[in-house]
């Protein structure tokens, strides 16, 4: 199997953990040329949380992307986060990983390790999975 990884050599940054996913050893939701929603590395007692990535090694984006970027993430955590009342995007407050943008989408199980974290986090959005 070929090694598919997220960002391209050009766009890429050495040390970047982002930057050297294999994207054949992910849980991958979506995916297009500039974006990739994937389940996160560490779930952290939630069932489910996943991350929309910018495949080139940036910290900051443009606005537009920014917004595609918001709306592909509700899209896809609708039909993720089904079992849930309700998902909320994160703002990347308390990031692992500041320098390479991304994003992290997760629901609010109070017994996660990390429910304490979020509620502290900036909220972008708090999405109702079952609300169109």
């Amino acid at each position: 199997m070929i090694r598919r990884p997220l960002a391209i050599e050009a766009n890429k940054a050495k040390n970047c953990p982002l930057c050297t996913i294999d994207l054949n050893k992910e849980k991958v939701f979506w995916e297009v040329p500039a974006f990739v929603i994937m389940r996160t590395k560490d779930l952290k007692g939630h069932r489910e949380r996943i991350m929309i990535v910018y495949k080139a090694h940036r910290h900051e984006i443009p606005y537009e992307a920014y917004e595609a970027a918001l709306d592909a993430l509700i899209k896809i955590g609708k039909k993720v986060f089904k079992y849930a009342p309700k998902f909320v995007i994160m703002d990347s407050t308390f990031a692992t990983i500041n320098e390479h943008w991304h994003l992290v989408a997760t629901d609010l199980d109070p017994k996660a390790v990390d429910f304490d974290q979020i509620l502290k986090t900036k909220w972008i959005k708090v999405i109702d999975p079952n609300w169109d």
